[in-house]
């Protein structure tokens, strides 16, 4: 309900989805902190942020984190995908390093069905929304599992430390490879 009239209609569809007597957001909440805990203590600086993006917010990495939902409880997997339009050019080398690490962390498979409105994520949209990242951070959106799957929700509720762990080693790879662009 607070997000700016400009993403009304992500207001519309209500708050995502549900599994294991958990909302989504619980879900995310909790793994986005356990690998800001595991980050911090590397020395790396952290926002978890709401729904609502900052205007033009910038950073090395972003990561919009997610779970899905199914009607069968038997569909299970996470997915990655990076922006359609990626200026930085390193977007897929973090899907990679995320795909890579996260499998191996939480024992999840890497589901192949990412959709359009993944890569056209609104975070990722700065042509079109205010409410999004600046064109300059390396950014990717993490369907973390599915919290309608029972398998899944062994890690992402259980376990959120299992899942953080996979993004925290992924994103300090990303971090150790190279140099980034200062904002404009």
């Amino acid at each position: 309900q607070e997000l700016p009239d400009e993403l009304q209609r992500l207001r519309e569809r209500g708050g995502g989805s549900r599994g294991g007597g958990k909302a989504e957001w619980e879900v995310n909440l909790a793994i986005a902190r356990a690998a800001a805990q595991r980050l911090e203590a590397n020395g790396v600086v952290v926002d978890i942020l709401p729904a609502t993006v900052p205007p033009g917010y910038w950073a090395d990495v972003f990561i919009a984190l997610h779970a899905d939902g199914s009607s069968e409880p038997s569909v299970s997997g996470f997915k990655v995908a990076a922006p359609r339009r990626d200026r930085t050019g390193r977007a897929r080398e973090l899907m990679a390093l995320l795909e890579e690490h996260y499998a191996a962390a939480t024992g999840i498979r890497v589901d192949a069905n990412v959709t359009r409105n993944m890569r056209g994520y609104y975070a990722f949209n700065w042509r079109r929304y205010q409410h999004a990242i600046h064109p300059m951070t390396t950014a990717v959106i993490l369907e973390a599992g599915f919290l309608t799957s029972p398998a899944d929700q062994r890690i992402l509720i259980h376990h959120p430390e299992i899942a953080a762990q996979g993004i925290a080693n992924a994103v300090r790879e990303f971090l150790a490879l190279g140099t980034f662009a200062t904002p404009t």
